[in-house]
């Protein structure tokens, strides 16, 4: 059997029950055949492309993997089912770990359903999937979108701080590290001090870090929780990693 036989050889059901079976039995090229037979008739059908992400995925064929995961999950919000999305966009993360248009999707969803904290753990998990030379600006562009939400989040800006400085954006990095002083105590401006010191040595960033260490001051206190509006209810927050 050809890739796409003559039309009068189209049986769905058969075709389907046969990619099945070579999905079960490993056979990911000749169950990406089926299924892309089947989907020459129907290129939209979010269960044909739910069938081939993660077979295109294990494959190698990363760029075909993303654009059926990320098909599936459109169709879902088209039908109003956010929530559907959500984890067809965490599975293509998976998959694909380094398609940084699934980590974004997946942070703007979280926040676009008041989970904040999530997104921003969900776009720091996947800067770090983004370290290497030609990588890394993937992961300062999700350290960039993390910052949209809190933009001065001890995790984002120092690791935001640091890629910069490796990308001799040094002038930012030093921005950024000394913004946050203003908003650091106790361990964590520690660990900044430290970060600047790393950024630019010199004997007055030395003892600044010294500083911090033997005269640690205490925490900025933390911001009132908002309040909820009578009669609505808080919106519980659920770990993007534990889906």
């Amino acid at each position: 059997m050809g890739l796409f036989p003559n039309r009068d050889e189209y049986d769905r059901t058969r075709i389907l029950d046969a990619a099945a079976r070579a999905r079960a039995a490993k056979k990911r090229d000749r169950a990406i055949e089926l299924y892309r037979w089947v989907q020459s008739f129907e290129p939209m059908n979010p269960e044909i492309h739910g069938k081939l992400g993660p077979l295109l995925a294990g494959t190698g064929q990363h760029f075909d993997a993303w654009i059926s995961f990320r098909t599936v999950a459109r169709s879902h919000l088209r039908a109003g089912q956010p929530d559907k999305a959500l984890a067809v966009y965490r599975e293509a993360a998976l998959y694909l770990p380094q398609e940084v248009q699934a980590w974004q999707a997946i942070g703007r969803l979280l926040a676009k359903n008041g989970n904040k904290a999530d997104a921003i753990e969900t776009l720091l998990e996947g800067s770090r999937q983004f370290r290497t030379r030609w990588l890394r600006p993937q992961a300062i562009y999700l350290l960039r979108r993390a910052r949209d939400l809190d933009p001065w989040n001890p995790e984002v800006v120092l690791d935001l701080a640091r890629l910069l400085a490796i990308q001799q954006q040094e002038r930012e990095a030093r921005l950024l590290l000394d913004g946050l002083v203003e908003r650091s105590g106790g361990e964590r401006l520690q660990r900044v001090r430290a970060a600047q010191f790393r950024l630019r040595p010199s004997p007055t960033a030395a003892w600044r870090w010294l500083d911090s260490l033997l005269r640690p001051t205490p925490e900025p206190a933390a911001a009132p929780p908002a309040r909820t509006p009578a009669g609505v209810v808080p919106i519980h927050r659920h770990s993007a990693r534990g889906a």
